[in-house]
């Protein structure tokens, strides 16, 4: 009686320890890509698309609002905002992100 009770419960976690290692192997990261835009009221100071460690800087000719617009309706959402200062001027910085 007690060694089936002790082979049930070996089973049991050999069970739950080979379905965990098969979770891991078919759970892929998702990867996002982030674009950092610098606002200064409604100028565009700065944009950035980080894509896989690489770094491009974008303008299009847009505003500020205009190229938050953009993203935003391009399937983009704000991860988070902060302020930045640079010699009494003040700007918004979006992070924005998008899973691929």
């Amino acid at each position: 009686m007690m060694k089936n009770i002790k082979d049930i419960t070996i089973s049991i976690f050999a069970v739950i320890v080979f379905v965990t290692i098969i979770t891991a192997f078919t759970n892929q990261q998702q990867k996002n890509d982030v674009v950092i835009l610098k606002l200064m009221g409604k100028k565009l100071e700065s944009a950035y698309v980080i894509d896989d460690g690489r770094e491009d800087k974008v303008r299009d000719g847009l505003t500020g609002d205009e190229a938050l617009e953009k993203f935003l309706d391009n399937g983009w959402n704000i991860k988070g905002t902060s302020v930045a200062s640079d010699a009494g001027r003040f700007s918004v910085v979006y992070t924005l992100t998008r899973q691929k």
